[in-house]
């Protein structure tokens, strides 16, 4: 992957005098980009895109907390592929359910994870479990994004049939 570099908005060359605190403001004016994050990629690329639904039955029952632990490690560890490979994430998303009640949804553009749950999610014991899924990844491609991300579900869910 080649490094992308952020254009310059002002042409004109301008000698970037930092603040007190030898930190960049984002309003500073100086218009230095402050992500002080590198891009990897190729331009226009096309990112993979890997949705999935799946129903299924663990074999003894687990708490909801249980099951959320699970599903913010799987998306954690999804994040850390991102990372190590230098991909970007565009989004991922899931949404859990059973017949009971239980709703989860968890959602990440790359930092940080965002949970909502339904107001009867503490109250289910979970056997019966449905998972849809979608990501949208930069850099890798759908077979990859499809097997990692299957992988890691797999290793991070308690046992299933």
């Amino acid at each position: 992957m080649n490094k992308i570099q952020k254009p310059s908005v002002n042409k004109v060359n301008k000698v970037h005098k930092p603040t007190k605190y030898n930190k960049h403001q984002h309003n500073c004016g100086c218009n230095h980009d402050h992500s002080h994050e590198a891009l990897y990629g190729e331009l226009k690329e096309v990112p993979a895109v890997f949705s999935y639904s799946t129903s299924f039955e663990l074999d003894k029952e687990v708490t909801a907390d249980e099951l959320k632990s699970c599903l913010v490690d799987w998306v954690e560890s999804l994040k850390l592929w991102v990372s190590d490979n230098k991909y970007f994430i565009g989004h991922i998303k899931i949404f859990a359910e059973n017949e009971k009640g239980f709703n989860l949804w968890l959602s990440t553009t790359g930092k940080n994870i965002n949970i909502k749950s339904s107001e009867k999610y503490q109250d289910n014991n979970i056997k019966n479990i449905t998972i849809n899924m979608t990501a949208i990844i930069f850099g890798t491609d759908e077979q990859t994004l499809r097997s990692i991300t299957l992988e890691n579900l797999d290793r991070r869910l308690p046992h299933r049939s």
